[in-house]
């Protein structure tokens, strides 16, 4: 049984007719390579703008200004006891912590997010380290008091 060699014909036929007329494809190589370049340059743009992980505009009375806290706790239920990001809001605003007994109690209203050993003057409250650790102001800084969570 003989193969018919007539089914690659048509292909050689097109190449061969084709070999003397001008390439076509580079405008379409040269619209590919302008698109990526226009990418590189495009996207270094886009990922350059400033943002801040915490609004500039937070005053001490915003807990929304606190990332990492539960909203929209209710006192009495239960909740996951850590020794970090262990506080929450209320539907009214009022700040939850989480207990031993895994239950959310009452807390000391949320000052926002305060830096290790800075001076506390007046502030009353509880406060959050940028990594979660609860303070409290003693001696007049903020300093870690894990007997917030652990009441």
């Amino acid at each position: 049984m003989a193969v018919e060699r007539s089914a690659q014909r048509p292909t050689v036929a097109i190449v061969e007719a084709n070999r003397g007329e001008e390439h076509t494809l580079w405008p379409m190589k040269l619209m590919a390579a302008v698109a990526l370049g226009c990418g590189f340059i495009a996207a270094p743009m886009v990922t350059a703008t400033s943002a801040s992980a915490y609004p500039v505009s937070c005053d001490g009375t915003a807990p929304a200004c606190v990332p990492y806290i539960e909203r929209g706790a209710t006192l009495g239920d239960s909740c996951v006891q850590n020794t970090r990001n262990n506080l929450a809001v209320d539907a009214s605003g009022a700040t939850l912590a989480c207990s031993a007994k895994r239950q959310w109690i009452a807390s000391t209203p949320l000052v926002r997010i305060r830096t290790n050993r800075a001076v506390c003057e007046e502030d009353k409250g509880v406060a959050l380290t940028v990594d979660g650790v609860t303070m409290s102001c003693i001696g007049g800084a903020w300093t870690p008091d894990y007997r917030v969570p652990f009441a």
